[in-house]
């Protein structure tokens, strides 16, 4: 059941892209998702469908601690309590946490104009495999992507709600530490786009630098499958192909994409230093937030065919490695 009703939404959000159709987005997609999300809680708790972390926030929900571990991500641990608290059910609970996060990723994205499906980018990252992991097992680090994305959607229109969020999300897993570079060069106080970027690269080399002595301190179990080298050849493979397109003008990568550049900046290091198990981690959280960029820079398209061809692609490679592997099936079977 819960394959099928994601083999649904990755045909909606097929259809969705290509017709670039706000209405079957609002009317059939959305109330899909929020369908699919039911099913995939009934099947977790139901019938075993969960596999660790969710099985141990189901059991945290129902206690409370002031050790240091749940106070430095205490947003997370003491708002699950609190919603538990009210419900009374640790099915209720997801269910409401799930609304919520569904919630932010529509308020993340615009609805462009002339049919250029501005919140069209949700039907690629949820059926993403950064998305299923997350909401299927990394849920804590899921939520803190959602919220820091957020705040990366605000960060130049608002940068005093963005510095809030940011906030929220640190506390609801350490993590989103590392994500500071690409919040740098979005906006940062008066300084202008080449001093950004350099203050971020400085930034970026430093979290690389210090990873080693600080990594003990964060915990971060692999995911079964070490995609680390995977993650750092996707980000390498974007930035060649996006070299060659802005070869007149580099700065122009940064500019169109801000994420990419920093991305593999710290994948590489990452690799290098073979801290693959935050390089897996963080590289989920990274691919998230390249989605987003990708999809903005696909609303500037004005070739309808290739504003398509470029979100179906997003849609596809993000999305078929959950039917493809074994280590994502289990979620949905």
């Amino acid at each position: 059941m819960e394959l099928v009703a994601f083999i649904l939404l990755f045909v909606l959000g097929s259809i969705t892209i290509l017709l670039e159709k706000n209405l079957i987005l609002k009317y059939l997609y959305i109330p899909a998702l929020f369908i699919f999300m039911i099913i995939v809680r009934i099947h977790g708790f139901n019938f075993g469908g969960y596999q660790k972390d969710v099985l141990t926030y189901a059991i945290e929900m129902k206690e409370i601690s002031f050790h240091f571990y749940y106070l430095r991500e205490f947003v997370f641990w003491f708002g699950l309590k609190v919603l538990y608290t009210i419900t009374q059910s640790e099915l209720l609970t997801f269910i409401l946490l799930d609304i919520l996060w569904i919630y932010f990723l529509l308020k993340i994205f615009k609805t462009e104009s002339v049919n250029k499906l501005g919140k069209g980018a949700v039907v690629v990252l949820v059926t993403c495999f950064p998305f299923l992991f997350g909401y299927e097992n990394i849920y804590r680090q899921f939520y803190a992507s959602i919220i820091l994305l957020y705040s990366y959607s605000l960060i130049e229109e608002n940068p005093s709600k963005s510095l809030r969020f940011f906030i929220i999300s640190f506390f609801i897993h350490n993590l989103v530490l590392f994500l500071i570079p690409i919040f740098i060069v979005k906006k940062c106080f008066s300084f202008n786009f080449k001093d950004r970027i350099t203050i971020a690269i400085i930034i970026s080399l430093c979290f690389v630098g210090l990873l080693p002595f600080i990594s003990h301190l964060k915990d971060a179990d692999p995911t079964k499958v070490d995609m680390s080298i995977a993650y750092l050849i996707l980000f390498l493979s974007v930035f060649s192909f996006f070299i060659f397109k802005f070869k007149e003008n580099i700065y122009n990568i940064i500019s169109e994409i801000p994420s990419l550049l920093f991305f593999v900046i710290l994948m590489l290091g990452y690799v290098l230093f073979r801290q693959e198990m935050i390089a897996e981690r963080l590289g989920m959280m990274f691919i998230i937030f390249l989605i987003y960029d990708l999809y903005r820079y696909s609303s500037q398209i004005e070739n309808k065919l290739k504003r398509i061809a470029l979100r179906l692609v997003l849609l596809f490679v993000f999305t078929l490695p959950v039917l493809l592997f074994d280590s994502s099936m289990r979620f949905l079977i």
